[in-house]
């Protein structure tokens, strides 16, 4: 009876800690939206984006680490550092979701989708000549992407730094 009780309070216990922290969870998304002036409807649609972006840049990173020559285009393209810079942006200015429209539904996804394809390919180690073309021009596309995301990511840069600039001029000229 005693091991009854014993586990009845703990299970009272940790359904408190969830509500707990359920609530907290939930305090903290309203006053990001509250922050970030965001309507219900954004917040729904940003978190599911977010979430979904979340998990290809997770995949990215896992498809890449799976070739030498994804790594090399990485190396030198940096399209999943500058995509994991974005994804920072977005979650501090939410706003920008359809400024970084293309980032998010056409570039993330068409570079996630080119590196599993290569990876792919890379797998079943069968080797032609057409097969070869393809996995050459799956590389352009990624290197493409990959390219077209970081300078994605400069020109958000090269934005502020020209914002950073203009108040500071601002403020020089009172």
């Amino acid at each position: 009876m005693k091991i009854i009780g014993f586990l009845l309070l703990l299970l009272i216990l940790k359904g408190i800690e969830y509500f707990a922290r359920v609530h907290a969870y939930k305090k903290r998304i309203k006053e990001y939206q509250k922050e970030n002036e965001l309507t219900t409807d954004e917040i729904v649609l940003f978190k599911e984006t977010m979430s979904i972006a979340k998990d290809q840049i997770i995949l990215l990173e896992l498809t890449i680490n799976k070739s030498k020559a994804l790594m090399k285009i990485e190396t030198k393209e940096k399209g999943l550092g500058s995509s994991k810079l974005l994804f920072s942006e977005l979650m501090e200015q939410p706003k920008r979701m359809t400024e970084l429209e293309q980032f998010l539904y056409i570039k993330l996804p068409g570079i996630v989708e080119a590196s599993e394809k290569f990876i792919q390919i890379q797998e079943a180690q069968l080797s032609t000549a057409d097969i070869e073309r393809s996995k050459k021009m799956i590389m352009e596309t990624i290197t493409s992407y990959s390219s077209s995301i970081t300078d994605e990511y400069e020109e958000i840069i090269q934005d502020a730094s020209e914002d950073i600039y203009l108040t500071k001029k601002l403020i020089e000229g009172k």
